[in-house]
């Protein structure tokens, strides 16, 4: 029997539900409906890449000609991890294929074991007559090496010799491709798998120019002024609108665009402040104030989490040692002594990069936890040497470095869905690190977690004096509003991620050899860097200012989808993506960075510089910064809107008011009533009211009776683009 603790293998797959775009489009995907579940073939279920390298020479021997074709499989990429630990142990076959059938005997790789991107560097030699190189089909093929069953169809690359030309070398890298269905699979498509309900969305808005928005806009900046928050536009938003993530991530962002976050924050801090009367409760619930701050930390502090807890994610990860201290929950064989000297030995780690991180702190996180920690020592003076910490410790324990322990991905710290150990173990240290923060204020050991006994021992090692003298330290260094590091715009990070690029012969010249490599890029608000692999230094800088255009590259150019390229002067930058959403979100990202970055030009070419030629128009010019194509008005539009889109952040907020358009009418109805009741004159409250829904309905008119302006026009909308089905599996 298999132990529960340690799984033999990943969690079976049941089923899959696909909904396509058009479906979105048309509305047959409604919100709320049964989907029926279909079969997941591992066959057709394929993901991944691999690098390939086709040549053929002619060949005499004994008088008789006959051609050398050489198959070289240079390496793989993102496969399909179907391992037991999710990586997979890939070998390649190749084989020639004719018209009738085989052509040559099957050709087998090296195993290489635990490698989702292996590198193979294995060439294959197959004879053929003239007659057959013409009619051949070379078929490349990776596989899943298993010791008990039979070997796991990974992907396979179809490529006709006549595409092979002797003058000189074939290669690219090749997504890989399904097999075609066999009878067994078709019968397994009409096994009832049963069903799935979804609840499926899709909008398309139009965007307008900023001055459409600019009485919300006002609307919301006062918020900064009024005698009492509570009449404000932004707090009569959070009473129409449910969902406060939503809405206080765009306020967050619109406020930060116009310089005016820290104020805000201030106000809100300052209103929670006043209508708390338990310390003990300060800053615990999901005010709004709380909430800005949470939003705020995501937006501002990315870099600074990565930086702090990045090295110990990834041992965790790697190591997959069991930290199960829960008696209840250990497995046959374990030893809770050993898993308490595991997890003790990772809690330690993790505290130990938390308190010495203070100097990495962006220096608007620390001026914000001065505010924090000055308005609750003013509210609460006789229990200073307390909520002094507690208010700070609040956030950056308990709402940044727990929940990033806690769930990698959703922070961009891990791609991948942890195994049951290794998420046993994050939600055991994340416990922990909450605990610590709380601790870290008070100096007596029986301020443990008493909820889960098993936890009391482990926190009762970890309170002791060194513990809570450092925490207290690091709280108060964060705390310091001339701390941290001066971190702006151009600093935070908009997207990162591995990539394949195209050398641009940077150390050999122009004309040297451009090879494929994989690497990890990160686009800042400032430049496109790109590394061996994450946490590395950059092997090439590229700033904004040389960022020329921003394109898609077509197929045809290097034989692999989803290319694009960054035009630079006198060289351009060639990259391919996984899929097509990947493709499109790295496009957007670029695109609206780039905006601010300096001169753009209005031509580019859609293919590649190769055997002396453009494989778009056949020009003979090695110009990059000329073109035969016009850049393509999305990334007009978006080029320019900047790296926060003022706009779209603005058009939410307006989306917000208009699903809570009855709600505004049944307070405006309430603060009249209750403003003539008092005999008062019109408070500011009514007067905010009335505004926003003579806003939401002259918008309204406006998105209805407007006619539907043209892409690329000045007052273009924005059409987030919606171009493959949606899976759930």
């Amino acid at each position: 029997m298999a132990n529960d603790c340690l799984p033999l293998s990943r969690d079976a797959k049941i089923g899959k539900v696909a909904i396509y775009k058009d479906a979105l489009i048309t509305g047959e995907a409604k919100e709320d409906k049964w989907y029926r579940l279909q079969p997941i073939d591992l066959d057709s279920e394929v993901q991944g890449k691999v690098h390939l390298l086709f040549n053929y020479r002619e060949k005499f021997d004994d008088g008789q000609t006959y051609f050398e074709l050489s198959v070289k499989v240079i390496e793989g990429c993102g496969l399909s991890g179907l391992g037991p630990s999710g990586f997979t142990d890939p070998y390649a076959q190749v084989v020639i294929l004719g018209p009738t059938g085989l052509m040559s005997e099957v050709r087998k790789g090296l195993i290489h074991r635990k490698d989702n991107d292996p590198q193979m560097n294995e060439t294959f030699f197959f004879p053929l007559s003239e007659t057959e190189l013409k009619d051949a089909i070379v078929r490349v093929s990776l596989w899943h090496h298993t010791s008990l069953s039979e070997d796991l169809f990974l992907g396979q690359v179809n490529v006709s010799t006549s595409e092979i030309d002797s003058s000189r070398a074939y290669h690219g890298w090749f997504q890989l491709s399904p097999r075609p269905p066999d009878t067994q699979s078709v019968l397994q498509d009409k096994v009832d798998l049963g069903t799935m309900r979804l609840s499926v969305s899709y909008s398309q808005d139009r965007i307008f120019p900023l001055e459409m928005y600019r009485p919300l806009q006002t609307l919301l900046l006062q918020t900064l002024e009024v005698l009492d928050i509570t009449d404000s536009a932004l707090y009569i938003l959070s009473e129409v609108y449910k969902d406060k993530s939503s809405m206080t991530r765009s306020l967050v962002r619109i406020f930060f665009k116009l310089g005016s976050l820290e104020q805000l924050i201030k106000r809100l801090i300052e209103h929670e402040v006043s209508v708390t009367s338990d310390p003990n409760t300060l800053f615990r619930g999901n005010s709004i104030a709380t909430k800005m701050v949470d939003e705020f930390m995501k937006l501002i502090g990315l870099s600074y989490l990565r930086r702090t807890l990045q090295c110990c994610i990834d041992e965790i990860f790697e190591s997959r040692k069991s930290c199960e201290i829960d008696p209840s929950k250990l497995c046959d064989g374990e030893n809770i002594d050993v898993n308490m000297t595991n997890l003790l030995y990772f809690v330690e780690k993790i505290l130990s990069a938390i308190v010495s991180s203070s100097l990495s702190c962006p220096r608007l996180m620390c001026r914000i936890f001065s505010l924090l920690s000055q308005a609750a020592v003013r509210k609460f003076p006789d229990k200073h040497n307390i909520v002094q910490y507690t208010a700070v410790s609040g956030f950056i324990f308990l709402r940044f470095f727990a929940p990033a322990i806690l769930s990698p991905r959703l922070f961009q710290l891990r791609s991948e869905i942890p195994t049951p150990v290794v998420a046993r173990t994050l939600t055991l240290i994340s416990k922990t690190v909450q605990s610590m923060g709380n601790i870290g204020t008070l100096s007596n050991k029986s301020s443990g977690s008493h909820k889960e006994s098993y936890l009391v021992p482990l926190n009762e090692q970890l309170m002791d004096e060194s513990h809570i003298r450092d925490i207290k330290t690091y709280l108060t260094a964060i705390a310091d509003p001339t701390g941290g590091q001066d971190i702006g715009l151009d600093d935070l990070t908009y997207r990162e991620g591995f990539l394949i690029k195209r050398s641009q012969g940077r150390r050999k010249g122009p004309k040297g050899p451009k090879n494929f490599r994989r690497r990890y890029f990160v686009l800042t608000g400032k430049s496109l860097t790109y590394a061996k692999s994450r946490g590395d230094s950059p092997l090439c800088e590229i700033p904004l200012s040389h960022m020329l255009a921003v394109e898609r590259v077509e197929d045809q150019a290097f034989n692999m989808k989803f290319m694009f390229q960054v035009v630079q002067p006198g060289r351009i930058l060639y990259m391919q993506a996984k899929n097509s959403v990947e493709l499109k979100e790295w496009l957007s990202s670029l695109a609206r960075v780039c905006g601010t970055g300096g001169g753009r030009q209005d031509m580019f070419h859609a293919g590649a510089f190769i055997n002396n030629q453009w494989t778009c128009c056949g020009g003979i010019r090695d110009e990059p910064n000329s073109g035969c194509k016009s850049v393509t008005l999305a990334m007009q539009v978006l080029s320019g809107r900047g790296d926060i889109d003022l706009e779209r952040e603005l058009n939410r907020v307006y989306r917000m008011f208009l699903e809570g358009q009855t709600k505004l009418v049944t307070l405006k109805g309430e603060a009249t009533l209750s403003a003539r009741r008092d005999s008062t004159s019109l408070p500011l409250r009514v007067s905010n009211l009335c505004e926003l829904l003579i806003f939401v309905k002259n918008l309204e008119l406006s998105c209805t009776a407007q006619p539907e302006p043209q892409l690329g026009s000045k007052h273009a909308p924005y059409v987030c683009p919606v171009d493959q089905a949606l899976v759930v599996r």
